[in-house]
C-alpha cells in the first residue's frame, strides 16, 4: 500500500452510501475525490467526527458560479452542494468534521447552494462584491429547482443522521456565526428553504435573536424577529 493509498484509507468518508430516495434529483457521490482535492496539506480541514455530534445543519450561498459540473465542486468546503439545476453533490460524510461555517462547524452539517444571492432579495447594496472585479456584482433569483433540491437535501440529512443514532435539531445561517457572513444565504434561500423545513420537521434557528459569533436572523429574512436588522 502507498503512503497515499494509506492516507486515503485513513481519511475515507465513513458514511454509507444514501438510502433517502431523493426523487427527481440527479445525485453525485463525490466523496472518495473531494478527500483527494483537499491533499494531505488541507487535511485538517476535514476530520472525523461521532454522529451524535451532528445536530444541525448549515445554509450557505456560494456567492460564486460553480456551475453544473459536479468535479467543480471536490474543493469546496462542505458535505454538500446544490447546483442552480437542482443536482446534489455530496462531498463529505455527514460523519465528517468539515470547515464550513466557523463556530457551527462541530455540530453542523454544511449544505453550500449555488449562486449570488442578495442579503436583502431586490437590494443589489447587499450582494457580496467580488474583489478580483471591478464591476458591482447582481444578485440572482434561486430556481425551483435549486429549492427543491435544498428541501430535499435537508429532509434526507435528517433522516441519516437519524439513522446513524443522531438527531438533527438545527437549519441555522452561516450569518450567525460570522459577521463577514450577513448575506449568507440570503433572504430568498432563507425564505424558501428554511422556513419552510423548520416548519415541516420542526427544525429551530436557536430563537430570536440568537447568533454564535455572527448576526442573528433579521426581521427582513423572518417577520418573527421584530426589530433586528440586517
Amino acid at each position: 500500500m502507498t503512503w497515499l493509498e494509506a492516507l486515503l484509507k485513513l481519511f475515507a468518508p465513513q458514511a454509507t452510501a444514501p438510502t433517502v430516495a431523493l426523487p427527481g434529483v440527479t445525485f453525485h457521490d463525490r466523496r472518495r475525490f473531494a478527500i483527494q482535492a483537499h491533499g494531505p496539506e488541507r487535511q485538517w480541514k476535514t476530520t472525523g467526527r461521532k454522529w451524535n455530534r451532528v445536530t444541525g445543519i448549515t445554509l450557505h450561498q456560494t456567492a460564486s458560479l460553480l456551475g453544473e459540473r459536479p468535479e467543480r465542486w471536490d474543493t469546496v468546503g462542505c458535505h454538500v452542494g446544490i447546483t442552480r439545476a437542482g443536482k446534489v453533490i455530496h462531498l463529505h460524510g455527514f460523519d465528517r468534521w468539515v470547515a464550513h461555517g466557523n463556530a457551527w462547524n462541530d455540530q453542523c452539517v454544511g449544505i453550500e447552494i449555488d449562486g449570488l444571492y442578495a442579503g436583502i432579495e431586490g437590494d443589489e447594496s447587499t450582494v457580496w462584491d467580488d474583489p478580483s472585479t471591478a464591476r458591482r456584482e447582481t444578485g440572482m433569483t434561486p430556481t425551483p429547482e435549486a429549492i427543491k433540491a435544498a428541501c430535499d437535501t435537508v429532509r434526507w440529512i435528517c433522516a441519516e443522521v437519524e439513522r446513524h443514532g443522531g438527531k438533527v435539531h438545527a437549519l441555522v445561517a452561516h450569518r450567525q456565526s460570522s459577521m463577514s457572513r450577513r448575506n449568507d444565504p440570503g433572504s430568498a434561500l432563507w425564505k424558501a428553504v428554511a422556513l419552510p423545513m423548520h416548519a415541516e420537521i420542526g427544525l429551530s434557528d436557536g430563537g430570536v435573536g440568537f447568533k454564535l459569533g455572527g448576526s442573528a436572523i433579521p426581521e427582513v429574512w423572518d417577520e418573527r424577529c421584530k426589530g433586528i436588522r440586517y
